[in-house]
C-alpha cells in the first residue's frame, strides 16, 4: 500500500518536493490541489508525528494551506486521530484501487466506433484536450506545472471525434505498475466506451514495459459513482484509502 502511494507521488510530480523526518512535503504554486500541496507520510511511528510542526511550518512559509494526506488511511490512525485533536478536517475520501494489468485488458471491451491516440510525451495538443475536458478550476495551470512534467515513461492517451478530443487519460509506469490519471470523457459522449478504450490502450501499453499491475485513485463519492462503477467492470478492487486533513 504505501509503495503505491509513492508511486502515485512520483507520477504527480510538484514543483518543491523534499523529505523531512518521515514526510514528503509537496509545493506547487498556482495550482491548489490537494495532491500537489499537501504532505504524504512515509513512515510510521511518534517521530513522524513528532514532526507535524515542520510540517506546517513548511506549508505556513509559502502561504499555503495546510493539508495531510493520510495515505494509506488503514495504516495512520494515530496520525489520523492527532489530526483530528488539532482541528484538522477530514476531506476528500479516497479508494485506492488494483487490477492485474492482463484483467484489464481482458475485461475492458474497446469500443469499435472510437480509435485511441497514444504519444509519450505531452503535446500541447493533449494538454489543451485535458483542459477542456477535466472540469475543475485551474486545468490549465495543472497541465502546463504537472502534467507536463510527469516522469517518463508514460503514456499520453486521447479519444477524437467530431471537432476534437472527447475523452482523454494518462498512465505513468512504475517498477512492475503503471498507474492511472486524469481519465475524463466529454459528457456528451459518456457511457459510450471511451474510458473504457482508453484504458485497454492503456493497459496494453503498460504490460509492454513489463507492469504486471495497475492502480488508480478514485474519489469516493456520488459524483464519481460511475467512474467507481467502470473500473470495477474492468477489475479493479480496492487495495486501501486515504483522505485528507485540512487544518482550517
Amino acid at each position: 500500500m504505501r509503495l503505491i502511494e509513492q508511486y502515485a507521488a512520483a507520477a504527480w510530480p510538484a514543483v518543491e518536493s523534499r523529505e523531512e523526518e518521515g514526510w514528503l512535503l509537496r509545493y506547487t504554486p498556482d495550482v491548489p490541489r490537494r495532491r500537489s500541496n499537501s504532505a504524504l507520510p512515509l513512515t510510521q511511528g511518534r517521530a513522524l508525528l513528532a514532526a507535524l510542526s515542520r510540517v506546517e511550518d513548511f506549508y505556513r512559509d509559502r502561504g499555503m494551506p495546510i493539508a495531510v494526506q493520510v495515505a494509506p488511511a488503514e495504516e495512520h490512525a494515530d496520525l489520523d486521530a492527532l489530526l483530528a485533536e488539532r482541528g484538522y478536517r477530514r476531506d476528500a475520501a479516497t479508494r485506492v484501487c488494483v487490477a492485474p494489468t492482463g484483467t484489464v485488458i481482458i475485461q475492458s471491451h474497446p469500443s469499435a466506433s472510437f480509435a485511441v491516440t497514444l504519444t509519450e510525451r505531452p503535446t500541447r495538443h493533449w494538454l489543451d484536450a485535458y483542459v477542456a475536458l477535466d472540469g475543475h478550476e485551474n486545468s490549465r495551470e495543472t497541465a502546463d506545472q504537472v502534467l507536463s512534467r510527469v516522469p517518463g515513461p508514460a503514456a499520453y492517451l486521447s479519444v477524437e471525434h467530431g471537432v476534437g478530443a472527447v475523452g482523454v487519460g494518462l498512465i505513468v509506469a512504475a517498477p512492475g505498475c503503471g498507474g492511472v490519471f486524469c481519465m475524463a470523457t466529454h459528457p456528451g459522449y459518456r457511457r459510450q466506451g471511451i474510458a473504457t478504450s482508453i484504458l485497454h490502450v492503456g493497459a496494453r501499453w503498460a504490460a509492454a514495459r513489463g507492469a504486471g499491475d495497475m492502480y488508480l485513485q478514485v474519489m469516493d463519492d456520488h459524483e464519481h459513482y460511475a467512474a467507481r462503477q467502470m473500473y470495477d467492470r474492468v477489475g479493479f478492487r480496492v487495495s486501501h484509502t486515504y483522505h485528507y486533513r485540512l487544518k482550517p
